[in-house]
């Protein structure tokens, strides 16, 4: 996510226009956020991919119709 240099300008205005105390607190919060970020990261690429079994059942058959009329021969009720 690319956040526009405006809101990022502003954020920074923000953020010095705070008491230095706040400034801190706003400092760790953000190293909990890129904690969280690097922990979501990692779990995302340590899961290991779903192994389903593929069966080949062959080429579909010619002139299939999976339209509703067809399967269930209802005219669409």
């Amino acid at each position: 996510m690319t956040i526009p240099m405006q809101s990022t300008q502003a954020l920074m205005e923000t953020i010095q226009s705070l008491p230095i105390d706040k400034i801190a607190e706003v400092a760790s919060f953000v190293e909990v956020l890129k904690q969280q970020t690097k922990s979501q990261s990692k779990e995302a690429t340590d899961q290991v991919p779903l192994d389903f079994p593929v069966d080949d059942l062959g080429a579909w058959p010619e002139g299939l119709s999976l339209s509703r009329e067809d399967m269930y021969n209802d005219d669409g009720r």
